[in-house]
């Protein structure tokens, strides 16, 4: 089987974005929607379905590799990612994506905070994560 032209460029493209550092507007777009949807987790945080979503991740255990916003609780990043994704969208005051009819923040954000806080990532990378997620 071969490759088209046009994955062969797509993939290369791809590859070579994880080496050069993120234009200075995408690093402040990336900024905005992380503060968004951390703000949305914490908002989030206190309203019934986050209540739920903490009260649940709680019961999982698991070993203390990230925090799940606005409690106390240090899980598997797994269970924190699952978590805060849920703070993040329990208000819908969360960013969303027209074009998509996604709210990709609620699933980027979490995911890639619990990723850096378990391998210990810096803030540069963890924006990188968000913006090339």
């Amino acid at each position: 089987m071969s490759i088209s032209p046009v994955m062969q460029r797509l993939s290369a493209y791809i590859a070579q974005a994880l080496r050069k550092p993120l234009p200075g507007p995408v690093l402040e777009k990336t900024k905005h929607h992380v503060l968004d949807t951390v703000a949305a987790m914490v908002s989030g945080s206190r309203l019934p379905p986050g209540k739920n979503a903490i009260s649940f991740v709680r019961t999982l255990g698991g070993a203390r590799e990230a925090c799940v916003v606005g409690s106390r609780i240090v899980t598997a990043a797994g269970n924190a990612a699952l978590a805060n994704g849920m703070l993040a969208h329990a208000d819908e005051t969360d960013d969303s994506h027209a074009p998509s009819l996604t709210h990709p923040g609620c699933g980027i954000v979490p995911a890639a905070l619990a990723m850096a806080e378990r391998e210990q990532r810096n803030g540069a990378a963890f924006l990188r994560a968000v913006a090339l997620g």
